[in-house]
């Protein structure tokens, strides 16, 4: 009986296990399922919320023809000053220049008109230095901007002065109605670099003496150490000076209003007639004899310069034809073109034909005037010269005169002497002093020196390799623009430097049959005509495509 109901319990314990791990399996199975269920349902809303089609909204349905409605921004309007604007969207909100001045064209990214004149951003402190750069790679619209600037002054009063190595200036001359002051052997123009600024009445006589003793000294060495093909000995820059005070009559205390205006001749002269300043080594107990023959080598240098490749045309005392400038007259442009032999000899003669013009454009009651020196690369290859072009920019203000230099590439001014050397210091030191400087299309190559003298950003210098034809990178004082320079009909023909290249041979050269004799029309009748293709291809071979 005990065994019996043991094993009825044990039967009873049995199946009760077995129905509670049956109904415990059951539950996990269905919580099991249910949170499979769950997974997949987000899986789905999650795959249909990243790859389906957005819900409708308030606006409309998403898709193709959904028809969305458009809605007016909530947030309110963002009022700020546009200086502050300036920072965050540059080239775009700009106020502009708040001066009047000749139209130039576009400013690129704000489509503004842009206008320009260095005497009113002078005026109106914008700018500290009334000097200007312009510097581009061939056919990037350079010298176009520098005559059209010339030309578009003249209305607004400003007088134009170029000194021409190229002769390129002749569409400008005939456009604003001057003539050109041919420079050359047998032209009959004289002139004399050497001649003196006119004093401004505020100025103290003193220091008017000095800045034209300081002009002419300048001058001077930088002509003999070009001739001699390096620098000056103490002697010889001595012989210099006391011949230079010996016409002067500087050192015999002669009156400021009566002392004479020295020409290469004179100075000559003076160097070979030791009278006339051997009183001055007197308290350097330097014996004449000792002195003569340690500036013999620049006596002859004088020499040659005096009855060389140059003798002539810049010796005399400016009585010469064509020798005075007219200030009643737009302005003047001095042709070197046929004296331009070597890089030298062009560069000696800019530099003269610059401190005659400089010394003409000193008259205190003359016009506002902007003078042009292209080729500027020449002459910062000359470390004399470059010194005295630096003098003639300090005294830009002091003479109302904007100087305008000129060049192709900063490579040009980098590679005319070493890093640390004067002359690219002294390079460096005029591009900074500039108000305005204006670049145009750089090689990748000249990049680095672009940034190292103009001191642009980034961006800015990264610009200068994409620039087009016409479209240059501005900045007047610290203000960047990047504006496109137009031009109207009548400046086309005078800036088209490259009219030779587009001149098709065999086409352009033929008779216009409107107006050609009835003989040589019907002659030319009889030949067959041309391939209408073919004359589309000349023409548009010959049309114009750019400007230099």
């Amino acid at each position: 009986m005990t065994r019996r109901t043991d094993r009825v319990r044990l039967r009873r314990e049995t199946g009760l296990r077995e129905r509670v791990t049956a109904s415990a399996e059951t539950r996990d199975l269905a919580a099991a399922e249910r949170a499979l269920q769950l997974e997949q349902a987000a899986i789905r809303r999650a795959e249909a919320k990243l790859l389906g089609q957005p819900r409708a909204d308030r606006r409309g349905g998403y898709g193709r023809a959904a028809g969305r409605v458009g809605w007016p921004l909530r947030l309110p309007p963002l009022v700020t000053t546009s200086a502050q604007l300036c920072s965050v969207y540059p080239f775009v909100a700009d106020p502009g220049l708040p001066v009047d001045g000749p139209l130039v064209g576009l400013e690129v990214f704000s489509r503004a008109a842009f206008t320009f004149s260095v005497h009113e951003l002078y005026r109106a402190r914008l700018i500290t230095s009334p000097n200007v750069v312009v510097t581009g790679e061939i056919g990037s619209a350079k010298s176009s901007l520098l005559k059209c600037l010339a030309a578009r002054g003249v209305p607004f009063g400003t007088r134009c002065y170029v000194v021409d190595v190229k002769g390129e200036y002749d569409g400008l001359a005939d456009l604003i109605g001057i003539r050109s002051v041919r420079i050359g052997p047998g032209l009959g123009t004289i002139m004399n670099p050497l001649a003196g600024i006119r004093r401004d009445p505020n100025l103290p006589v003193e220091q008017w003496l000095q800045i034209q003793r300081t002009r002419r000294l300048l001058l001077l060495e930088g002509l003999l150490e070009i001739q001699l093909g390096g620098p000056l000995q103490e002697a010889e820059r001595a012989l210099i000076s006391y011949a230079v005070d010996a016409v002067t009559g500087a050192d015999t205390a002669v009156d400021p209003d009566r002392q004479a205006t020295p020409t290469l001749s004179t100075v000559l002269d003076a160097m070979g007639d030791p009278d006339r300043w051997q009183h001055q080594l007197q308290r350097l107990n330097y014996p004449l004899e000792q002195f003569v023959a340690d500036s013999r080598r620049v006596r002859l240098a004088l020499q040659r310069l005096v009855t060389g490749a140059l003798g002539g045309l810049f010796d005399g005392a400016g009585t010469g034809a064509g020798t005075r400038l007219d200030f009643t007259q737009a302005g003047a442009v001095l042709d070197l073109r046929a004296i331009r032999t070597s890089d030298q000899m062009t560069a000696m003669a800019m530099s003269c034909a610059q401190a005659w013009l400089e010394a003409e454009l000193s008259r205190p009651d003359a016009p506002p005037r902007m003078c042009i020196y292209d080729e500027f690369a020449l002459v910062a290859r000359h470390l004399p010269l470059v010194r005295r072009m630096r003098e003639q920019l300090k005294l830009a203000r002091a003479l109302g005169v904007a100087n305008v230099l000129a060049f192709h590439r900063f490579s040009d001014l980098a590679a005319s002497g070493s890093a640390d050397s004067e002359q690219v210091r002294i390079a460096r030191g005029l591009i900074e002093d500039t108000g305005v400087r204006i670049s145009y299309r750089q090689a990748a190559g000249s990049l680095e020196q672009a940034r190292e003298f103009l001191g642009t950003t980034d961006v800015e210098t990264d610009l200068l390799r994409y620039l087009r034809q016409g479209v240059g990178l501005w900045r007047i004082g610290t203000r960047p623009f990047v504006v496109k320079h137009q031009l109207s009909t009548a400046e086309r023909a005078m800036v088209a430097t490259d009219s030779r290249m587009e001149t098709v041979p065999g086409v352009d050269d033929l008779p216009d049959l409107d107006h050609a004799p009835e003989g040589d029309r019907q002659r030319r009748g009889n030949a067959p005509a041309p391939d209408a293709a073919a004359g589309d291809e000349r023409r548009s071979a010959a049309a114009p495509i750019g400007v230099a």
